[in-house]
């Protein structure tokens, strides 16, 4: 090489590193020490002007996790006057149906997505034994079936890409519009005498699943001062009716709660409603049902109940979306950003996610974000076909700043040190109740998006993303929240 072209390739070299500032070098220690390596960062922080803070492949398409989430709830506030004005029509409902042989009604419990439906001992509300009251109050004795009818939304209980792992537990359950307890059931484990099969029993009315129980009242033989206190696996396959639990539960161990997903809500719910009839003395002669709608198929005017002028037997409030969106962000609620995607389906089209995702698709053109910057494939972050650049999400929420409904949308947020996801982290930093993000988990992934106030008093918008963590890191969020930290007090 000509001794010219040596000294130009050195001076490029020496420009180079005199542009990598102070604040890079250390994000580039902070988020890349020697044990995590193998971790793919994307990292986008702007402030109030649009100016780029910091960046590490701002453009670069990432797996979101819940920070999924940012986009369901923002859809959710753009178009909110459109979703109260659907609101009188969601209130769910119970309704009489064909004569039976003998003479008895069926009676349809219709769901419209109202996420907080319960039967618990505290309801106050939205309560599953106030139809009870309602259908005993007019002096029905007897009905043929219950049937649990969740056809305001297609049947598509878990999104494309969700893990099948995942679909057993309390955070993958099945979507459904007749939602009762969040879909869940909670089994609960405790010792039993030494050597015996431990206790294990469903909570009331949560009997989902048939139980095999193959546990043993015993100290785990795990070698190891390190080694857990025992080996106990509770595991359901979806689309089975068996929950398999099995391992040692230590004599005298306090019990344990295990909060299991459900296949099919909308006969849960049904099955529920049908117990709550026969403790009022209502005679139910067949099995519980379920109503499904199909994919693809259209909404059927003849099971529409309050929109057919006909009043119902009996209906509840209609949900509360403010209460929804705060629990989607601050407790990052799955199940409940499905429902909310599925809502903002149904305001020009029948329900369907593709339909939701589509009004998400337009709130991100209006942003101006780039097409090829995201790919979704539900509304809470579960699908592993999700992806996202960190350009994306800070364009999103710089765009929502500027809306009338951004600060309301904020209000959401987990704020640091204080509540929601973020309540144990940034705590006695410079971020403590001034960093108000979305929080993203999934294995091999960790997430957080948002804005903070830096030292200055600015605000500034970011975007953090972890990828590809290996198994040997449990979290990625010690580094995440040490750039966080970093970046507030340099600026």
């Amino acid at each position: 090489m000509p001794n010219r072209c040596r000294s130009l390739l050195l001076l490029a070299c020496l420009m180079l590193a005199a542009c990598v500032t102070p604040l890079q070098r250390d994000l580039d220690t902070t988020l890349n020490p020697a044990e995590t390596a193998g971790i793919r960062w994307g990292l986008l922080v702007t402030d109030v002007q649009g100016r780029e803070i910091a960046a590490i492949n701002p453009d670069q398409r990432f797996l979101p996790a819940s920070n999924t989430k940012l986009f369901t709830t923002a859809a959710a506030f753009r178009w909110q006057e459109d979703l109260a004005a659907m609101l009188p029509r969601l209130a769910t409902f119970v309704a009489l149906e064909d004569v039976g042989e003998t003479g008895a009604p069926t009676l349809v419990l219709h769901g419209r997505g109202d996420p907080h439906l319960t039967d618990t001992p505290d309801c106050e509300t939205r309560c599953l034994a106030t139809l009870a009251d309602a259908v005993a109050a007019i002096g029905l004795t007897t009905i043929t079936h219950v049937v649990g009818d969740d056809t305001w939304f297609p049947d598509e209980r878990w999104g494309p890409g969700w893990s099948w792992d995942d679909m057993q537990t309390s955070y993958g359950t099945a979507t459904s519009a007749l939602t009762v307890n969040d879909n869940t059931a909670t089994l609960t484990v405790a010792p039993a005498s030494e050597g015996a099969p431990a206790n294990v029993t469903w909570a009331p009315g949560d009997a989902a699943y048939t139980i095999v129980n193959d546990t043993v009242t015993a100290e785990w033989p795990g070698q190891g001062d390190e080694a857990p206190e025992d080996d106990l696996i509770v595991s359901h396959l979806p689309g089975t009716s068996l929950v398999h639990v099995a391992g040692h539960v230590p004599p005298g161990s306090a019990p344990r709660a295990f909060h299991l997903g459900l296949d099919d809500p909308a006969l849960s719910a049904a099955t529920r409603l049908t117990a709550l009839l026969q403790v009022r003395g209502i005679t139910v002669e067949g099995p519980p049902m379920a109503r499904h709608r199909p994919p693809g198929a259209p909404f059927d005017a003849a099971f529409t109940g309050l929109d057919d002028g006909d009043p119902p037997l009996a209906a509840l409030a209609p949900p509360v979306f403010p209460d929804a969106l705060t629990d989607i962000s601050k407790d990052s609620q799955n199940l409940y950003a499905e429902l909310m995607l599925r809502h903002l389906g149904h305001l020009s089209e029948d329900g369907a996610a593709e339909a939701g995702l589509a009004r998400v698709d337009a709130l991100l053109e209006e942003a101006g974000a780039a097409p090829i910057g995201h790919d979704l494939f539900d509304g809470s972050g579960m699908s592993v076909y999700n992806r996202v650049s960190p350009r994306t999400i800070v364009t999103l929420l710089t765009y929502a700043a500027a809306q009338d409904w951004g600060s309301a949308w904020k209000d959401t947020f987990p704020i640091g040190g204080v509540d929601g996801s973020l309540q144990r982290r940034f705590r006695g930093t410079i971020l403590e109740g001034k960093i108000f993000a979305k929080t993203g988990t999934l294995k091999g992934t960790n997430a957080l998006s948002g804005y903070l106030t830096a030292a200055s008093g600015q605000t500034l918008t970011f975007a953090i993303i972890a990828n590809e963590r290996p198994l040997a890191v449990s979290s990625a969020t010690p580094m995440m929240d040490a750039a966080l930290v970093r970046i507030a007090e340099g600026n």
